[in-house]
């Protein structure tokens, strides 16, 4: 293939963090199904060039299996100690304690991509290298949770005819709360902004608040952020980011996406994270990067 003629093309608003981490996210997954796959940007393009279809690739994504690194035992005894009522529990000393241990971890557990893309995605328990910095949702939600949600929302069989174009813009309705990658849309669900949190309503029908997400992007760009990060500015809320502009793959491509090795020509963008509250955070939209003094 030449640079112009990629596997297929898909618009993107490379000043959407959301959308450019979703690219990362589609070159991570493409190469794990056709190995020596590449990637790069090209105008308001993402181009990636592989012995595979856009669609051949949605449809492995919607249909493995997505779980968390729980043992079966570890499950198994959840599910045993959430059957029984609170008092059953409270007569024998130490279960309420094990439940809510167990509970955290089916809450907090790094994530599976079974076959046959074979990822656990950890990123957000890093903070030797920073990744857990861009961890948007707060302690009680459910990452587990937030993944299967946005993953059951592109199961559906309209998502296997899509053209890849519509693919980080369609919004979707009562899909659960979303991860926040996506600035376009991070401005809602706030807390803050409507005066209570959401999710003690989310157990009720009668009380949910339904809102609105791209299921693609969000679940891509938490793919993307295993292996692509943002360079953060020294001591300030500015994270950079590279659209590179020539073929790479993800190993090579990994530096260039955080302004470490831009190639010639790319265009870098930086973004701030909105805090919500102490953990709770959106990503922001993005303007080009001139530069910073301190670097």
């Amino acid at each position: 293939m030449t640079l112009s003629n990629p596997a297929f093309r898909i618009q993107v608003d490379v000043t959407n963090p959301g959308q450019f981490f979703a690219c990362c996210g589609l070159l991570e997954l493409a190469d794990r199904l056709w190995p020596g796959a590449e990637g790069w940007f090209e105008g308001r393009e993402f181009c990636l060039r592989c012995n595979g279809t856009a669609s051949t690739l949605l449809i492995h994504l919607a249909s493995c299996i997505l779980s968390n690194t729980m043992t079966a035992l570890d499950l198994a005894r959840f599910e045993a100690l959430s059957a029984m009522t609170k008092k059953t529990r409270e007569k024998t000393p130490g279960l309420e304690d094990e439940k809510a241990a167990l509970e955290k971890l089916l809450r907090e557990e790094p994530i599976l991509l079974h076959a046959p893309f074979h990822l656990q995605l950890d990123w957000f328990h890093d903070d030797r290298a920073g990744g857990s910095r861009y961890k948007t949702w707060a302690g009680r939600q459910s990452v587990l949770d937030i993944a299967f949600d946005m993953k059951k929302a592109i199961e559906t069989a309209d998502w296997h005819t899509r053209a890849p174009d519509r693919w980080f813009t369609h919004s979707v309705s009562g899909c659960g709360l979303p991860f926040n990658f996506d600035s376009d849309l991070g401005g809602q669900g706030s807390a803050l902004d409507v005066g209570f949190s959401f999710d003690p309503l989310a157990s009720s029908e009668m009380t949910r608040i339904e809102l609105t997400a791209r299921p693609c992007l969000e679940l891509l760009a938490f793919v993307g952020l295993q292996r692509f990060r943002p360079r953060q500015i020294p001591n300030q809320n500015r994270y950079v980011y590279c659209a590179w502009n020539r073929p790479l793959p993800p190993e090579v491509a990994a530096p260039a996406a955080c302004a470490m090795l831009p190639p010639d020509g790319s265009s870098s963008f930086e973004f701030r994270l909105l805090y919500r509250t102490k953990y709770l955070k959106s990503f922001l939209p993005a303007i080009p990067f001139s530069g910073d003094s301190n670097e």
